[in-house]
């Protein structure tokens, strides 16, 4: 039995906010915001990377192993963000969410809209038992967001996480 997801991700549409599949069209938008230094601070890639970085990115996360989708304001359909599904068990029927926005979009609630929209998809329509998040722990921002989604602070993991500059600590909630 395969864990990669075997449905396509469909919009979500949510007071403020529409979800839709992330495209290799998204590069641009995925660059101008991913690769600021203060954005990318807690993730897994240094900034000023190349756009040809960026369509690395999308096409590694828009694989069957992650169910995927580009966080929208509309009525503009540019990406400001996006959100996924990944590390997907179908006989645990868990998986790991993951997310990141664009700092001009921050503090307004819309990473947490996106947030709950997803766990309400993952527990609703994908019948999962468990949904993970992972954060450093000087990712205040994030862990307030995931507290304040409903997801509750279970650990923090010792240099669980390898990236450019060594192995991380992680914070699990779920």
């Amino acid at each position: 039995m395969s864990d990669a997801f075997d449905i396509t991700p469909p919009a979500i549409q949510t007071p403020r906010l529409r979800l839709r599949a992330l495209t290799r069209d998204d590069a641009p938008a995925v660059h101008t915001y991913a690769f600021d230094p203060e954005t990318v601070r807690f993730l897994p890639w240094r900034p000023n990377s190349s756009e040809m970085f960026a369509h690395g990115i999308i096409k590694l996360i828009t694989q069957p192993d992650y169910l995927n989708w580009a966080i929208t304001l509309p009525p503009a359909d540019r990406a400001i963000g996006m959100i996924f599904l990944h590390a997907f068990s179908r006989q645990h029927r868990k998986a790991e969410l993951a997310f990141n926005l664009a700092r001009a979009h921050w503090r307004r609630g819309l990473a947490t809209e996106a947030v709950t929209a997803v766990l309400h998809f993952g527990f609703h329509r994908l019948s999962l038992n468990r949904i993970e998040a992972l954060c450093m722990p000087e990712n205040l921002a994030s862990r307030k967001l995931l507290g304040k989604s409903g997801l509750t602070f279970e650990g923090t993991m010792r240099k669980v996480h390898h990236r450019y500059d060594g192995f991380q600590d992680m914070d699990l909630f779920a």
